[in-house]
């Protein structure tokens, strides 16, 4: 059920960024734009909707967060902030650059954590609304993400 949840998700950010597409693009580029932001502002709104939870979980695997409590404390945030960024077409290669290194980091927390530790973890990005373990859906997540932002620093 949960993985029917996040699919459903995943539908309403396609949807939203076809809409705003629709309304605002003329290219593919704009639409891959439109689709990273609103992707970012969803998940950033799952972290800030579990937001104690996010900030006491997020550190189990993401490696900055480990050092940092800030970090853990404003992630949501930034996510958020390079969202509205991203629908607002605004600082596009700080913007980008950010992205890859922000789920760069990201992506390798996971890695370490599941495939080297091979830890059992609750994903923190999705709140408690979703509940799904950290693992290849996640992994996924932050490599699509990164990929999407190199790819568009090249286009």
């Amino acid at each position: 059920m949960e993985y029917v949840k996040f699919v459903g998700v995943l539908g309403g950010v396609a949807l939203i960024s076809y809409v705003l597409h629709q309304a605002f693009g003329d290219s593919t580029s704009d639409f891959l734009r439109l689709f990273m932001g609103s992707f970012m502002l969803v998940f950033a709104s799952f972290k800030l909707v579990g937001y104690r939870m996010f900030v006491e979980m997020f550190p189990m695997y993401d490696p900055i967060a480990k050092r940092s409590k800030l970090y853990a404390k404003v992630y949501p945030f930034i996510e958020l902030a390079l969202g509205v960024l991203a629908i607002a077409n605004l600082f596009e290669t700080a913007r980008l650059i950010s992205v890859v290194v922000l789920m760069g980091v990201g992506a390798a927390g996971i890695v370490h954590s599941v495939y080297v530790q091979k830890r059992k973890i609750h994903c923190a990005c999705l709140g408690n609304i979703i509940k799904l373990p950290l693992s290849t859906v996640s992994l996924a997540e932050d490599i699509g993400m990164a990929g999407l932002a190199i790819y568009m620093l090249f286009i």
